[in-house]
C-alpha cells in the first residue's frame, strides 16, 4: 500500500481508543473503536478494488463512522478522495445533486458514497457516476488475498474556498499529505493521550487535518456534525467539556461567540484543554482574549491558544505557534489602533518568505509566499508546479510580515481598500463595526468601490439582529469614524444569513462588493 494509507493502518489497528461521532437524530454518540473502524475502512476498500471504476472517490454528508472509514477505505484502494458539502440553505435539492456530480465528474471522480436523504438525491440525478449506499460497502466482504496497491499519485482533490474569485482544485500527494500531518503533530507533539473534537465541515482543509492529525497521533477523536454547531453554537463548550478534549479547532468566529455569550455557558470544565487552534480567517485579538478571559472561569488556558495559518494548496497548516505561547499580538510602530496576531512560524518541511508588494505603504509587509513538503502538486488542469523546498515559491496573495519568524498576516491583496491614499484592510473595519449592537457576530463585509470620481469609497454590509435599524446604522458609522477614522459612503443591513458564503463559511467579499455595486 501507498505510505499515507500505511501509516494510517499501522496507528488505526494499533490504537487503544476510539472514534465518537454525535448523530443528530439521537443526540447520542456513537463509538467505534480506532481498530474497527479500519476494519470497515478495510470493507470500503475491497468494495472499490471489486469494481472496474478507477478514478477518485466522491464523499458526501455529515460525519459518521463510515464515511470517515472511506477516507482511508479509498487510500487503500489507492484512490483519491474529495469531500463536497451537503445542500446549503435555500439550496434546491435537485439542481444542488445535478451540480454536485457535475463537479464530481469534472475533477475526475468515478465512484461517490453517501447515505439517506443525500444518497436519494444524487441517485436521482442523471450522472454517469457510480453512487453507491455507503452502508452497503461498509458491509462488503474482505479477503486476506487482497493486494492493495503500492502506490498513488493522488490522496486528496481539495477544493479551495474561493472568496477572492472561483474555486480551483488542489491536486495533494500521498507524501504531501503525509508531511503536513506528521508536521503538525511534531509541532503540537501529539500523543495517544490526546483527544480531539472537532465540529469543522470535514470538507474544508482545516476540518480534514483535525481528523487527520488526531487519527495519527492514536488518539481518541469526537466529531459533531457542523450542523449541529450552527444550530446551538455554545454546545462547542459542552463536548470540549465531555470528551475531555485536549486538542479542537475552529475559526474566529466560533471563539468569538462563546466569549460573547459566556455567561449562558455553565457546568463545563475545559482544564484538559491544551490546544485550541485558531484558523481559517483573520483573527480578531480582542475577541480572542475575550474568550480566554471568559472561559478561564471554567478551566481554560490562555497558554492554549494557537492562532494559526494555512491553506489547501498547502494541504492545511503552514505555520502554529508552538503549545503554551497563546495569543500573541504585534502592534505596527505608531499604528495604536491596529493589532495582529503572531501566528506561529512553518512547520518542519515548510518556508516561508516575504516579498515587497505595492500594496504597503511602510516598507514592513509585503506578499507571502510558501514553499516546502507539504505543497499540492497543482491545480487540477494546471501545470504540475514545483513547489517543495528548493522549488518555487508559491504566491499566497495574502500580504504580511515576520516577527522573529513568527507569521503575521494582515489581508488578502485583492481585498485591500485605498480610501485617499490610505491603504485599509476589511477586516478592519469588519472587528469594529461588528462590535456595535444589533450587529451579528461575524457578519460585516467591508468593500472598496468607485465612484463617479474614480476615487475609492468605503461600503460596509452588516446582518442586522437589532430592533431599530436606523440606530444600528448610525452606531457603525460612529464606531467605524471614531477607531479607524475613515467615513462609510454607505452602511447597509441586511437580513441574517442573507451575506454570500463559501462552503466552508467564509464571506465572499468580491461578491458583496458585486452586489452593493449593482444597487447603487
Amino acid at each position: 500500500m501507498n505510505p499515507l494509507a500505511g501509516a494510517f493502518s499501522e496507528v488505526m489497528t494499533s490504537s487503544p481508543h476510539d472514534l465518537r461521532v454525535l448523530d443528530r437524530d439521537t443526540d447520542t454518540w456513537q463509538r467505534r473503536p480506532w481498530p474497527e473502524v479500519h476494519g470497515i475502512a478495510e470493507r470500503i476498500a475491497a468494495f472499490l478494488l471489486s469494481r472496474d471504476t478507477p478514478g477518485a472517490v466522491g464523499l458526501v454528508g455529515e460525519p459518521t463512522i463510515e464515511l470517515i472509514a472511506a477516507i482511508q477505505g479509498s487510500w487503500l484502494a489507492g484512490a483519491g478522495v474529495s469531500i463536497l458539502p451537503r445542500p446549503q440553505r435555500g439550496a434546491e435539492p435537485s439542481e444542488w445533486a445535478q451540480a454536485t456530480l457535475s463537479r464530481f465528474a469534472g475533477i475526475g471522480v468515478t465512484t461517490v458514497f453517501s447515505y439517506g436523504s443525500i444518497l436519494q438525491l444524487l441517485q436521482e440525478a442523471d450522472s454517469p457516476l457510480l453512487v453507491c449506499d455507503l452502508g452497503d460497502a461498509a458491509r462488503s466482504t474482505t479477503s486476506t488475498h487482497l493486494q492493495y496497491p503500492d502506490d498513488a499519485d493522488v490522496a486528496i482533490l481539495q477544493g479551495t474556498a474561493g472568496s477572492t474569485g472561483a474555486p480551483r482544485t488542489a491536486v495533494l500527494s500521498p507524501e504531501a499529505v503525509l508531511n503536513n500531518v506528521m508536521a503538525i503533530s511534531e509541532r503540537l507533539s501529539l500523543n495517544r493521550n490526546d483527544v480531539g473534537c472537532s465540529w469543522l465541515p470535514i470538507y474544508h482543509d482545516m476540518g480534514l487535518a483535525m481528523v487527520m492529525a488526531t487519527t495519527m497521533a492514536g488518539g481518541a477523536l469526537w466529531l459533531a456534525p457542523t450542523g449541529a454547531f450552527s444550530a446551538a453554537p455554545l454546545r462547542w463548550a459542552d463536548w470540549l467539556s465531555e470528551s475531555r478534549a485536549t486538542l479542537t479547532a475552529g475559526p474566529n468566529f466560533g471563539y468569538s461567540v462563546l466569549g460573547r455569550f459566556a455567561n449562558r455557558v455553565s457546568d463545563v470544565d475545559l482544564g484538559a484543554l491544551r490546544i485550541a487552534i485558531n484558523g481559517g480567517e483573520p483573527v480578531d485579538c480582542a475577541g480572542v482574549a475575550r474568550f480566554a478571559s471568559a472561559m478561564g472561569k471554567f478551566g481554560f488556558d490562555p497558554g492554549a491558544m494557537s492562532p494559526a495559518y494555512g491553506m489547501a494548496e498547502s494541504t492545511c497548516a503552514v505555520t502554529i505557534p508552538a503549545p503554551g505561547e497563546g495569543l500573541r499580538v504585534d502592534t505596527p510602530t505608531g499604528e495604536t489602533d491596529r493589532s495582529y496576531a503572531l501566528l506561529g512560524t512553518p512547520l518542519s518541511g515548510m518556508e516561508v518568505r516575504i516579498v515587497p508588494s505595492a500594496h504597503d505603504d511602510t516598507g514592513t509587509s509585503g506578499e507571502v509566499e510558501i514553499r516546502g513538503s507539504s505543497m499540492m502538486t497543482s491545480y487540477l488542469g494546471d501545470e504540475p508546479v514545483d513547489a517543495r523546498s528548493g522549488g518555487q515559491w508559491f504566491a499566497t496573495g495574502d500580504i504580511g510580515y515576520l516577527v522573529d519568524g513568527a507569521l503575521v498576516i494582515c489581508g488578502r491583496s485583492k481585498e485591500l481598500i485605498t480610501i485617499a491614499g490610505r491603504n485599509i484592510f476589511p477586516t478592519e473595519i469588519e472587528q469594529v463595526a461588528g462590535e456595535v449592537d444589533g450587529v451579528r457576530e461575524g457578519a460585516v463585509v467591508a468593500v472598496g468601490t468607485e465612484s463617479g470620481a474614480a476615487q475609492e469609497r468605503l461600503l460596509v454590509a452588516a446582518e442586522f439582529v437589532g430592533a431599530e435599524q436606523d440606530t444600528t446604522r448610525s452606531a457603525v458609522i460612529r464606531r467605524i469614524v471614531t477607531v479607524c477614522g475613515v467615513t462609510p459612503a454607505d452602511v447597509v443591513l441586511v437580513e441574517p444569513g442573507s451575506l454570500p458564503r463559501t462552503s466552508s463559511g467564509k464571506l465572499r467579499r468580491l461578491e458583496v462588493r458585486r452586489r452593493l455595486e449593482a444597487a447603487r
